[in-house]
């Protein structure tokens, strides 16, 4: 192989040469494939979208006409380069002609490459599942089309699985078509299979889709489960989940809502870290915003509410603070910008003028997106002197851009000194800026539509009192997270009962005996044993007779055992949880039917949504999950009717 360990640069220059002298060999072609498609993914940073796709071009030209030696890998890559870069009539193209090569060209991965661009695509399910059908009977090796079925079972549940050649990259793909056409029964069965077999190598990606195509709550389990388990997790998918889940807070109205999601937060956040995943100041932040949601929103004047003694918004902040620096991640300039962005939409006044010392006191440098920050949060909180005072008291370092002028118009608009805008105005002549006075003239318009400001109504003495026990909670639960992470073995989920657990989980309520009992029953088959163990001297490499076969822990201390058995649980509730989702769909979609609304105002009107990517049931189907969380904890079923649904909920006939 010659071209490993290139740039994509230096792969481009030395391509030609090397493909002239008839030197490559099947690996150098899956490192121009993968270099190709990653260059794709950095959104221009490392060529122009354009220049990759000619390069594209004539790659694959030269691969179709055996120029470049095959690789299931490369066609891999190439499959999902036209995925990702929106090309889907050249990828299906491409599709139909490697599909038709020999195995040298592809492998159960391509197959799950290609299933997953056919989804998105638009061919049917039935069609997806064909070709995931036809993948498996054309590589049959390793009892395929077994283990990669619901309710397949494991020979050895204690140990990692040692079957060969068994493709999570097909499971994928069929997970992705299944969802993308609203097959979620058999997209979790799909997860389930990959749970059970690798459970602590569950391929990232599958964690992605989830989160585009299934509700928040959905996703934040699976993500519970997935560190549980040690499988990684993209950090820009945790980010998001995350602020997802923000999202879906209601500031200052002190519901349990509210705290639930502030303490799901820090629970991610907690098993994120303890799986060995890297924590930074982004999620540091999101934290901030979620806490701060927890207090009433103040009015200018009515900032010195909190006694002392009393964790009032700054005191929270430090506590945040001094536990992430605490890990080696101390307080970045994003971090104090949360903090006074955060300030202004809950016109938390204290906080601003402690956020603005403590950015100076800690040597930080500011940035422009400090300064607008501080505008919006000045006109909030304490009205228009304070924008002014801040305008002038500028940074002159920092530069004035168009989005600089377009948020003092909304802060002067909001604080109601629009002249002070058009003395600015003035000052830096910026009048024949034609782009930076339409934006300008747009902000102030959009502005004034909203309204002046005005100070929101102080918080009921039931109010106050409600958010302060909020606050004082998730307070305690900082705490106690800020001991544990001291701790040697603060990666040893096993050892931390209620924290690799999903804080939205019903399973107490079904007694752990049922559980047991059923899970045995589904995963031990004396007649399936037999046959795998006949086949397990070509498919499987099982432990030699001097070996030691004990119980396998992953790295977050639970054995093997342990995790499939807790992944199987895990994919009831989910099980349950879409079932209850999809009814819920069904039912608003008929009524805004009913009613002559078109489906796009579903969502606006009846607070459910539509699948796709960030289309979430936020505040509202939280609400409706944990109450249906109550429900099941206060009438619990029996266990035949527990044990019913499961195996509906699974398609196991018994």
């Amino acid at each position: 192989m010659l071209l490993s360990n290139s740039d994509l640069p230096g792969l481009l220059e030395a391509y030609p040469k090397l493909l002239k002298a008839k030197l490559l060999e099947p690996g150098d072609t899956v490192e121009i494939s993968r270099l190709l498609h990653y260059g794709q993914r950095s959104n221009g940073l490392l060529m122009s979208p354009t220049a990759i796709a000619e390069h594209v071009k004539t790659a694959v030209d030269h691969y179709r006409h055996r120029r470049l030696p095959p690789h299931p890998e490369a066609s891999l890559h190439f499959i999902s380069y036209f995925k990702e870069s929106n090309q889907y009539d050249d990828g299906i193209e491409f599709w139909h002609w490697v599909v038709r090569q020999d195995n040298n060209y592809l492998d159960l991965r391509t197959y799950g490459a290609a299933i997953e661009l056919l989804a998105i695509y638009g061919q049917p399910l039935a069609y997806c599942e064909e070709v995931y059908s036809h993948g498996l009977k054309r590589f049959p090796e390793s009892f395929n089309e077994y283990h990669l079925s619901p309710g397949a079972i494991v020979l050895q549940l204690d140990q990692p699985t040692r079957i060969r050649k068994t493709s999570m990259g097909l499971l994928q793909g069929i997970i992705k078509a299944r969802l993308t056409h609203g097959d979620w029964r058999n997209a979790y069965l799909a997860l389930d299979t990959a749970l059970r077999l690798h459970p602590t190598q569950v391929p990232s990606h599958i964690f992605h889709i989830f989160l585009e195509e299934r509700p928040i709550n959905e996703a934040y389990q699976i993500f519970c489960l997935l560190c549980q388990s040690s499988s990684q997790v993209k950090p820009y998918d945790v980010v998001w989940l995350l602020n997802d889940l923000a999202d879906g807070q209601s500031p200052g109205t002190g519901n349990d809502l509210d705290l639930d999601i502030a303490l799901a937060i820090l629970n991610a956040i907690h098993l994120y870290g303890a799986s060995g995943r890297l924590l930074s100041a982004r999620h540091l932040n999101i934290l901030i915003q979620s806490s701060q949601k927890l207090f009433p929103v103040d009015g200018p004047s009515d900032s010195t509410r909190w006694a002392e003694g009393d964790m009032g918004p700054v005191s929270l902040v430090q506590q945040l603070f001094s536990i992430f620096t605490s890990l080696g991640i101390p307080p970045e300039i994003s971090t104090y910008n949360t903090v006074i962005a955060t300030a202004g939409r809950l016109r938390h006044e204290g906080i601003l003028a402690w956020a603005v010392k403590a950015l100076s006191d800690s040597g930080v440098a500011s940035n422009e997106i400090t300064f607008e920050c501080r505008l919006n949060a000045a006109a909030r909180t304490a009205g228009a002197a304070q924008v002014e005072s801040t305008w002038l008291s500028r940074d002159l370092r920092i530069p004035l851009l168009p989005s600089t002028w377009t948020t003092l118009a909304r802060a002067t608009s909001y604080a109601g000194n629009i002249d002070f805008l058009y003395d600015q105005i003035k000052v830096y002549n910026i009048s024949d800026q034609k782009s930076t006075m339409r934006q300008v003239r747009l902000e102030l318009a959009k502005s004034q539509r909203a309204g002046l400001f005005k100070p929101p109504a102080l918080p009921t003495p039931d109010l106050q009192l409600r958010c302060k026990s909020r606050v004082a909670e998730f307070s305690a639960a900082l705490q106690r997270f800020q001991r544990v992470i001291g701790e040697s073995d603060f990666g040893n989920l096993k050892k931390q009962p209620g924290v690799h657990q999903s804080i939205w989980s019903a399973s107490a309520a079904i007694k752990e005996d049922w559980q047991k009992k059923l899970y045995e029953e589904l995963s031990f088959d004396p007649t399936t044993l037999a046959t795998l163990k006949a086949k397990a001297s070509a498919d499987i490499e099982l432990p030699k007779a001097n070996e030691d076969s004990g119980s396998v822990e992953s790295s977050t201390g639970f054995r093997f055992d342990e995790l499939r058995y807790r992944n199987w649980k895990g994919i009831n509730e989910l099980l349950e949880h879409a079932q209850l989702f999809e009814l819920r769909m069904e039912q608003a979609v008929d009524k805004a039917i009913g009613e002559g609304k078109p489906s796009t105002q579903v969502r606006s009107t009846k607070g459910i949504t539509m699948r796709g990517p960030r289309q979430r049931l936020l505040s509202a189907q939280l609400m409706d999950h944990l109450t249906n969380i109550k429900r099941v904890e206060a009438n619990p079923p029996t266990e035949s009717e527990w044990r019913k649904k499961i195996l509906e909920l699974r398609h196991v006939q018994k």
